[in-house]
């Protein structure tokens, strides 16, 4: 499913309204409807259900003034809370003012903290709040009386129903301005708006339902920049096996870490790659690790190099530049460690091998160090980055990384022209074409040490299938998640470990091709 942006959805709304004539009432009253068919398809009958429906001055207001009529029709008792000015609101949204004004429903005018105080009472008496009050347009955080009314709600404990998406929560980057509504159910107009499928304002949108209010079909299945990740496009992505297959159709893959204490990073990867079909994985790790690694897992090939107290040393890279050579795909960086000498070891073999790349972990601090050894590089590489990787690679804290994540990113990639996976709540690849997959699989439980090792792994796995780094890390995205989703039909998330995840990647791409 396409993402939009802010100003993109103002353009589509712009073309329907201007070359297909629809009339932005029409877009309104739509909206509105859906809305309340929404609600009742999720609560049941909505009949003497009292609704508080909180309105602001702009046309999402306006949407919540049909909403409220609605309700009316539905036998629910609804009261307006409006926090804008009458004379100030768009001809569509005035007509629908004063329509839910001629069907009797209360309108009360709320404009200070000493307003919220005097309806508290008719507000706390409501089964169910509907947040209408600020739109996609918001840019600046939100303070004063505003931000006071949002909290007040939030404070309720009541069902709170978001129009398009949560108060509060920017349209384009998922940045929440000050604060904003945590919303029950969020019903989104025509396409996703992408500030609702990251994080942190995909945690105050609840569930999320997708709306048709009559946007012409041929504006919203466009090509967009900004794809949902979903089954539907995973399944047609998978690589498919031939019968006669060898282990050689699915490998080699190379890689290259391991330092001491950190052995059991290459050897999760490792693992990962296997249990997603690989055929041929070969780990090169400090010798003194060989038998560490290979006791653990036997299907594996581990070539012991030289190494400097535990770390690999440069002595290592013709030899690693050899093995490279046979390989499909490299992976750099599991447990390799920050040893100096061994940093300056995959500066230069990101430099040299010929191979597609993919760079995790410690590999990634040795990029951040001097990021000169990305210029030019004649080959496909993915970095996989989380939040605070990201924040050394961009040079930026890591608070204005969450708030505008996917900028943040696409500048980098503008820079250095390569594909990167970031690694978060929503997980995301990022392309040199800027294209963005928001992935929607996973859960807080895969948040423990070694969850990055086996997704490095998966990724090699379906690029050892001859699958483009970026198809292959949309794929492995999808289904490091949904091995996760697949576990907490088990165990509970604080219960997930990175070798559980392993386990269940079979059972994961099972599911996605039984659909």
């Amino acid at each position: 499913m396409y993402l939009v942006n802010a100003g993109e959805m103002k353009e589509i709304e712009k073309i329907t309204i201007e070359n297909y004539k629809v009339p932005p009432e029409i877009l309104m009253e739509n909206a509105g409807i859906n809305v309340v068919i929404s609600m009742q398809r999720e609560l049941g009958s909505l009949i003497f259900k009292r609704i508080a429906v909180f309105c602001g001055g702009g046309n999402n207001g306006g949407d919540g003034f049909v909403i409220a009529r609605h309700l009316l029709s539905e036998g629910a008792y609804a009261v307006i809370f409006f926090t804008g000015e009458k004379e100030k609101l768009s001809q569509e949204s005035l007509k629908n003012y004063e329509m839910a004004e001629k069907y009797g429903i209360p309108i009360i005018s709320i404009k200070s903290l000493n307003d919220i105080e005097k309806f508290k009472q008719e507000i706390f008496l409501s089964d169910i709040i509907v947040d209408a009050l600020i739109g996609t347009g918001i840019k600046q955080n939100i303070k004063g009386f505003l931000a006071s009314l949002i909290t007040f709600i939030n404070t309720t404990g009541k069902y709170i129903v978001s129009v398009d998406l949560p108060s509060g929560v920017d349209a384009d980057t998922g940045d929440i301005k000050g604060v904003a509504i945590y919303a029950d159910l969020t019903i989104t107009f025509g396409l996703p708006k992408i500030g609702i499928t990251i994080f942190p304002g995909l945690e105050c949108t609840g569930k999320l339902v997708y709306a048709d209010i009559n946007f012409p079909s041929k504006l919203l299945s466009m090509p967009r920049k900004n794809v949902l990740v979903t089954s539907e496009i995973v399944i047609p992505l998978l690589p498919l096996r031939p019968l006669n297959a060898n282990k050689g159709n699915f490998g080699p893959i190379l890689i290259v870490g391991g330092s001491t204490g950190l052995d059991g990073a290459v050897t999760l990867t490792a693992k990962a790659a296997l249990k997603a079909g690989a055929g041929i994985v070969n780990v090169c790790v400090p010798k003194s690790l060989y038998d560490s690694v290979k006791s653990r897992s036997e299907e594996t090939i581990v070539t012991p190099l030289d190494e400097n107290n535990g770390f690999l040393s440069m002595k290592s890279i013709e030899k690693i530049l050899k093995l490279s050579e046979k390989a499909k795909i490299v992976v750099i960086g599991p447990g390799i460690g920050r040893d100096k000498e061994t940093q300056q070891l995959v500066r230069e073999l990101i430099r040299k091998i010929q191979k597609p790349l993919i760079i995790d972990a410690d590999g990634l601090n040795a990029i951040a160090e001097d990021k000169k050894c990305l210029n030019n590089l004649q080959k496909d590489v993915i970095l996989t980055p989380h939040i605070g990787e990201m924040s050394r690679l961009a040079e930026k804290k890591i608070e204005d990384i969450i708030k505008d994540k996917i900028s943040i990113v696409k500048d980098f990639i503008k820079n250095y022209k390569v594909n990167v996976l970031l690694k978060d709540g929503r997980s995301m690849v990022v392309d040199t074409d800027k294209n963005v997959y928001i992935n929607t699989t996973g859960n807080s439980g895969m948040a423990t040490p070694g969850s990055g090792d086996v997704l490095s792994g998966i990724i090699a796995s379906f690029m050892a299938h001859n699958l483009i780094n970026v198809h292959a890390a949309i794929i492995a995205n999808y289904i490091h998640g949904l091995a996760g989703d697949l576990l907490l039909e088990n165990i509970s998330e604080e219960g997930i470990i990175a070798s559980d995840i392993i386990e269940y990647i079979p059972r994961a791409i099972k599911k996605l091709k039984n659909n």
